[in-house]
């Protein structure tokens, strides 16, 4: 991973929900390529993960990304919808291909523009016929299927897990979300943001050198996008006002909340992450590319409208790079299971390193729900106090295969003295692991 940058976190119908999810990503693709110091004629492939490619995500949002964003037309796009782990799985599908030497330099977006696209929309318009046709009745003798947070409840409830844990998890999370921005605003030498926090062992800020500047990867990785409110909104936010700050919820005394499903249900409004906005994207690259040079129309021109999609070679180098991939691993297993057999696919990625999970620095994973990261901290025999040290989605809502990519961002975005950073996403349909080592 040579960049990565990333819009702000804003609530659904807020400050972002005018964008079109292809112009927004075509922004925040420029501001990646700009910190890595490379023309978008190096690019090989756009991937983008969207767990709802419809609509305004829909037919091949990554190739009009491309060129909307006014790139090179020989540089293709493709689309990854993996569920939950769409963000993730991404990027491993944009590692496999530089591996296997199809592809030198690859930009990965993950798309979470709930206000435009919300979660679900596949099964909106039903015109078409609804989604996973078939499969419901597949396990009608078991109850059916239910939605992934009314797994995670059902799951917490079988395991003991109460809901005073549950509020107690999710308040630890903003929590650590606001400590975390509130050191990073402090910036270095300012006391506080110079000492690691006990118990989430929150990092140093950083020093004048790294190119996004000093603060915590969340500031760090963060690119200042115009608002453009959609009719939704209703705010007084105007074209041009910078986006730049994520926004923390404060639900006040969460034990004054009723449940979200049953009335004895366990998940409220504080403790479980609502749909969210944001657009991320790191530029993946080979580690021995060619120096630059000539760099920028190398290669044969080709037209949108060619029927073979010409693909003409265009390599660059990086000026150095923030972190590597020591190891990946996915898994799938019953749909029952919140965690989608986590536990297999952070093994296969350790197993790939050659590490030990107790030797990881830093275990980032998607918080779609408070019950959900407790479980999966049970199901990899962890203390939940090794997750998120600055807070996660339940703090400010899950911008689905976004998220995915922020805890990427944030984990990497300014040099620090850990090692190893563990990036984990995880729902019904399966999980998705990614061990990133900054030893480079």
């Amino acid at each position: 991973m040579v960049a990565g940058a990333r819009t702000a976190v804003r609530p659904v119908d807020g400050e972002l929900a005018g964008w079109n999810p292809v112009l927004l990503a075509g922004v925040v693709g420029r501001e990646v390529l700009e910190r890595a110091g490379l023309d978008a004629g190096v690019l090989d492939e756009v991937v983008v993960g969207c767990c709802d490619p419809v609509g305004a995500a829909g037919a091949d949002v990554a190739r009009a990304i491309v060129l909307a964003a006014g790139w090179p037309v020989s540089i293709g796009g493709s689309v990854v919808d993996r569920g939950e782990t769409s963000g993730a799985a991404a990027a491993q599908a944009a590692v496999a291909a530089i591996r296997a030497g199809q592809a030198r330099t690859v930009l990965v977006v993950g798309l979470g523009l709930c206000s435009v696209v919300p979660p679900g929309a596949a099964a909106l318009n039903r015109a078409y016929g609804a989604p996973w046709g078939g499969v419901a009745e597949r396990f009608d003798e078991v109850g059916g299927l239910l939605p992934a947070p009314r797994l995670s409840e059902r799951a917490a409830q079988a395991a003991g897990i109460g809901r005073a844990e549950l509020d107690a998890a999710a308040e630890e999370s903003r929590r650590r979300r606001a400590e975390a921005w509130s050191l990073s605003a402090a910036g270095p030498g300012s006391g506080s943001g110079s000492e690691s926090r006990p118990a989430t062992g929150s990092r140093p800020a950083a020093g004048a050198g790294s190119a996004a500047g000093a603060g915590s990867g969340s500031r760090a990785a963060i690119v200042a996008v115009a608002a453009r409110p959609g009719a939704a909104a209703g705010r007084g936010v105007y074209r041009g006002d910078p986006v730049a700050d994520d926004v923390v919820r404060d639900w006040g005394d969460a034990a004054d909340l009723p449940p979200a499903f049953d009335d004895d249900g366990l998940l409220t409004a504080a403790t479980f992450a609502p749909p969210a906005d944001c657009v991320t994207a790191v530029l993946l690259q080979a580690g021995e590319a060619p120096a630059p040079g000539g760099v920028a129309g190398t290669g044969q021109a080709c037209d949108p409208f060619d029927p073979v999609g010409n693909v003409a070679a265009a390599v660059g180098r990086a000026p150095g790079g923030m972190a590597t991939v020591a190891g990946m691993g996915r898994a799938a297993g019953d749909p029952f299971d919140p965690v989608g057999n986590v536990a297999v696919a952070v093994g296969r990625a350790l197993g790939d390193a050659g590490v030990e999970l107790s030797a990881v620095d830093v275990i980032s994973v998607v918080e779609h729900d408070a019950a959900t990261t407790m479980l999966l901290a049970r199901s990899l025999d962890i203390d939940a106090e090794r997750i998120n040290r600055d807070g996660g989605a339940v703090a400010t809502g899950n911008a689905g295969a976004a998220e995915e990519l922020r805890l990427i961002t944030d984990g990497l975005a300014v040099p620090a003295s850990e090692r190893l950073l563990l990036t984990i996403s995880a729902g019904p349909t399966g999980s998705a692991v990614i061990l990133w080592s900054t030893e480079i």
